[in-house]
């Protein structure tokens, strides 16, 4: 009996209310809080909010109030009375614990908390310290709606309180000083964290090197601090405390359910509360004495005058009951059942009876903490049905079936393997695991994405092209193809590959080709001695032209053709030179004077390229040429052999 805990903000005792005669917390603020009424105000919206949430894992509050006296203006807070110790006593007890342990602590907190979140309120301040362990093994969490209380008021950072360890605030909260579901997601994180490991994620010096590890690092996997630890609960610690709020959990429900996934995967078997190493003696409260009761009344006056109300929470005091100052007349007596006005019953039935209704509770209660366990942690999911490829009605009716709100991305997005207007996919994808009643976006496509090349890229400069081509999302290569062009000049773009004006996909590559001029092809074969018509039409035909040479030609007949340059290959179009016979080359016999010497004669026709006979007649005495064969005049070619007749 007496006080139970004191802080910086508030101290709590442990009382009876009288009332209701009952063992109960009573929390009072500080009267640094108390004092400002807007304070006032905020506590006694806070409180009504938390006493709303009703939940097995959490501390129920039944009543809040506020007492003006000699001591001070404060504020208090009735809470149930939880009979056992902290989560960060059962911590430094024990140090880390195994998983199973910490896995089967962590999933009442998250049950709470999922509660209070679909209640709409958030703790803002989850830690060891606010996690109360039963003696009857029994977790629950306490101090809901006190932090945003304290948080929105201007003296809590004039006298130096901070809401929220900062071991455990979120990076949101530091930054921007804003909470929202997944700020507790974040903060019941690192207390897994430190369950399974003994110790927070980030240590410092002072508490703001620490807010700044949570601003800027990332909380490292619980098996980088103890080995053995799973894999799938080391991701489930890590997404839980991801730096940005989009990546965590929705909520505590949704990390109860992937952390009931992670028990059933790794089939970890329920572990009750480590018990205390040592016995937790408690003062006994004892039983206010018999008064008498009336049936109305407040239920609780605000310690009016330092006088409680016949029938208000009182605070007990160390060192007995609550003294209380006679007021008013005596209370009237008790009103008794005169004995015999009905059947008693007797102390076995009584007994009985109370087992009864014992075992009736205690059925009631467990069938209402599986239910809502089960609630939490898998019958509000569903998961996501798989609706690729299917119409936008389609999907739209499968998704409600499943429980879901339907909404479309506005922009569709282009795909290579699904038809246009059918589901590209979903936000969350098929078989997510997902709260019902949540939204899901469906992605249609757009079909493949297609971009026209430009048509007039023919007889361009490359650098022109280049430009043409820089407007579409395509790879141009760097090196031109040459090729030949019958009908482009060289150094033109003749083509592009794939062909100008045709669809292609983002990123395929564009080749350039451009012309080298007319192709180099054979020159055809031209034999010696063929007709020159002949061989015009034969050059023509293979794509050339011809340009005639006439020559004198001692084997082949005039009007054929000697020879034909160049030969092999040439350009198409190119003009081949023709060399066509003349027939041979005649020489004019000379002119010999009679009485020429026969040598003479012989030396002037030689000289002329002829071949010469001397025929003597009468034995050549005067040897005098006296004629010749063929005669003089006479047109023959060279080499004629001529015969002088000498006499």
């Amino acid at each position: 009996m007496g006080r139970i805990a004191r802080g910086g903000m508030s101290t709590v005792y442990s009382a009876v209310d009288e009332r209701l005669d009952r063992l109960v917390a009573v929390k009072v603020m500080s009267s640094a809080l108390s004092a400002d009424p807007a304070f006032s105000d905020r506590f006694t919206r806070e409180a009504r909010a938390a006493a709303r949430l009703s939940h097995l894992n959490a501390v129920s509050v039944y009543d809040q109030g506020h007492d003006k006296s000699a001591a001070g203006h404060h504020v208090f807070l009735v809470m149930e009375l939880v009979d056992g110790r902290t989560l960060r006593e059962l911590i430094r007890e024990r140090g880390k614990l195994s998983p199973a342990e910490a896995v089967s602590i962590m999933e009442p907190v998250l049950s709470a908390l999922s509660a209070a979140h679909l209640a709409g309120l958030v703790h803002r301040d989850v830690k060891p310290e606010n996690i109360l362990l039963s003696h009857e093994g029994i977790v629950k969490v306490a101090d809901f709606g006190l932090a945003r209380a304290v948080e929105s008021d201007a003296s809590a950072t004039r006298t130096g309180l901070m809401m929220g360890t900062v071991a455990y605030c979120a990076p949101e909260q530091i930054s921007r000083g804003r909470a929202d579901q997944r700020s507790d997601v974040y903060s019941a994180g690192i207390v897994m964290f430190e369950l399974l490991t003994g110790k927070p994620p980030y240590q410092g010096e002072s508490a703001m090197s620490v807010a700044y590890q949570h601003v800027h690092s990332r909380v490292p996997a619980p098996s980088s601090r103890v080995k053995g630890i799973p894999t799938e609960i080391d991701e489930l610690v890590v997404c839980a405390t991801d730096r940005d709020p989009e990546g965590r959990p929705a909520d505590a429900g949704a990390f109860l359910a992937e952390l009931a996934d992670v028990r059933t995967d790794l089939a970890l078997p329920v572990v009750a509360v480590p018990p205390s190493p040592r016995t937790r003696a408690r003062a006994t409260i004892a039983p206010p004495p018999a008064r008498p009761r009336v049936a109305d009344g407040s239920t609780t006056d605000v310690f009016r005058r330092q006088v409680a109300g016949e029938h208000d929470t009182a605070i007990v005091h160390r060192n007995g009951p609550p003294q209380r100052p006679a007021v008013g007349p005596p209370p009237p007596p008790p009103v008794v059942t005169p004995p015999g006005r009905r059947k008693q019953a007797s102390p076995k039935t009584r007994r009985r009876r109370r087992a009864l209704i014992i075992l009736l509770l205690v059925i009631l209660v467990g069938l209402g903490a599986v239910y809502s366990g089960w609630w939490f942690a898998a019958g509000r999911y569903s998961h996501v049905p798989k609706v690729l490829g299917t119409t936008f009605n389609q999907a739209s009716q499968d998704l409600r079936q499943a429980g879901y709100k339907v909404a479309r991305q506005p922009a569709p997005e282009f795909s290579e393997s699904v038809p246009r207007d059918h589901v590209l996919s979903t936000k969350p994808g098929p078989n997510s695991r997902v709260q019902r009643g949540r939204t899901i976006t469906v992605v249609l496509s757009a079909g493949p994405e297609r971009f026209s090349l430009p048509k007039d890229v023919a007889n361009k400069t490359p650098e022109q092209v280049r430009s043409q081509l820089a407007s579409i999302p395509v790879k141009v290569a760097e090196a031109v193809v040459p090729e030949a062009s019958e009908t482009i000049r060289a150094g033109r773009v003749t083509r592009i590959s794939p062909a100008a004006g045709s669809p292609v996909k983002r990123g395929d590559e564009v080749k350039i080709y451009v012309s080298t001029g007319m192709p180099i092809i054979a020159i055809p074969n031209i034999d010696p001695g063929t007709p020159y018509d002949q061989a015009v039409q034969t050059l023509k035909t293979g794509g050339f032209g011809a340009k005639r040479v006439d020559e004198f030609s001692d084997t082949i007949a005039k009007d054929a053709v000697i020879s034909i340059n160049p030969t092999g290959t040439a350009r198409k179009g190119t003009t081949i030179t023709v060399a066509v016979s003349k027939g041979p080359e005649l020489v004019e016999v000379p002119k010999i004077a009679q009485g020429t010497s026969s040598a003479d004669a012989r030396a002037q026709l030689k000289a002329l390229g002829f071949k010469v006979k001397i025929v003597k007649h009468f034995g050549g005495i005067l040897d005098e040429v006296v004629g010749m064969d063929p005669a003089s005049g006479t047109m023959v070619p060279p080499g004629t052999l001529i015969t002088l007749d000498v006499v």
